[in-house]
């Protein structure tokens, strides 16, 4: 390894993004992607790496460019190869592929773990959510998700349960069709559902959703503050945070406080709509975010995070879901965003706080 190359790879950061390794005319040689680019491309240089050794001699530079995670330097590397086609990229020219979740068009859409996109059929990015870099990890994911997510992945009919109707993971099927109304009804809870399993996959895999989440901050009533804080995918917006004093409830009665809170968001129709809504509490607050949100924003999914069992509650099911049982990425980025709602929401609380405090001692002062 020449000096200069020795010199790049110790100024590497010790994060997640793809490389570039290039010769002296400044062809693209090869692409990679790495959790911790330092630690990677130092590796490619090792003795025992047949890959590098290769086209060892032809490396005159190296490039780099920083990622929010690990699942986004996936992408971004699959692009820049398919724009670039590096010479001994040769594992990713020859079809090497990752996994996708793909959902049908199906009367009742199905569900479904794909690994090559043009052998499947699906050429649509529309029902495609991915890709995954690790497929047990998804399946895993996937079989925690529909404990209070149930979705279909048989073709039985509707009219012949399967065994996941009997387990109570496929709200697809019904022994009994009954009224058309009723079953108008559970096609389309299901769809909603479905929804909500979508936009948290698509957080999974790293996409820049809209995540608007809320919490209350107040001791016993007083001073009662609410927040609304924003996450694009892992990342903070606070361009679109929003702070609530707390105007029409009085004692200390978070649902309420929530309730106020998601209504006057709703007044502001401008404000971008978004792809998930994360409530700080348990099933009380959750009825009462969906009560408020019900007819406005039906296309945005609606969870709740309680601090105290770390349990995820939906209105799809009644079972809750460990945070735990997600996968680190996934449970990282929902501890975060409901950290954030909390520390805005504190930091409101101790403003108004401090201030009432502040105008009480100087009132006290000229009465004395």
């Amino acid at each position: 390894m020449n000096k200069k190359i020795s010199a790049k790879i110790k100024k590497l950061p010790a994060k997640s993004g793809v490389y570039l390794f290039k010769d002296a005319p400044g062809r693209i040689l090869y692409v990679g992607k790495a959790a911790n680019l330092k630690n990677r491309v130092s590796s490619h240089f090792k003795n025992n790496n047949s890959l590098i050794g290769q086209f060892r001699q032809k490396i005159a530079a190296i490039d780099y460019i920083e990622t929010e995670n690990e699942t986004q330097a996936l992408i971004l590397e699959d692009q820049l190869i398919k724009k670039y086609q590096p010479k001994f990229n040769i594992q990713q020219k020859d079809d090497k592929s990752y996994f996708w979740v793909a959902i049908s068009d199906d009367e009742w859409p199905r569900l479904q773990i794909i690994h090559h996109l043009k052998k499947n059929g699906h050429k649509l990015k529309s029902d495609l959510i991915g890709p995954f870099t690790n497929g047990t990890e998804l399946k895993k994911t996937l079989r925690a998700l529909r404990k209070i997510l149930p979705y279909r992945t048989c073709k039985n009919s509707y009219e012949k349960p399967c065994l996941q109707w009997h387990l109570g993971l496929c709200p697809a099927h019904k022994p009994d069709l009954g009224l058309k109304i009723q079953t108008s009804k559970l096609k389309n809870d299901y769809l909603i559902s479905l929804n909500a399993l979508k936009q948290l996959l698509r957080l999974y895999a790293g996409e820049p959703i809209r995540t608007e989440a809320y919490d209350i901050s107040n001791i016993q009533g007083t001073d009662a503050t609410g927040s609304m804080i924003v996450f694009a995918g892992g990342k903070t917006k606070k361009s679109d945070y929003r702070k609530f004093k707390i105007k029409t409830v009085r004692g200390a009665n978070d649902v309420a406080m929530i309730k106020e809170v998601l209504r006057r968001r709703l007044n502001h129709p401008e404000w971008p709509q978004p792809d998930l809504i994360l409530i700080d509490g348990g099933r009380p607050q959750l009825n009462a975010a969906v009560a408020v949100t019900a007819n406005r924003f039906h296309q945005s999914a609606l969870i709740a995070l309680a601090k105290k069992d770390e349990e995820i509650y939906t209105k799809y099911s009644g079972k809750t879901l460990r945070l735990n049982a997600l996968p680190l990425y996934l449970r990282l980025t929902f501890q975060a965003i409901r950290n954030e709602a909390h520390r805005f929401a504190i930091k409101y609380y101790r403003h108004l706080h401090g201030k009432k405090f502040r105008t009480d001692s100087k009132e006290n002062r000229r009465k004395n």
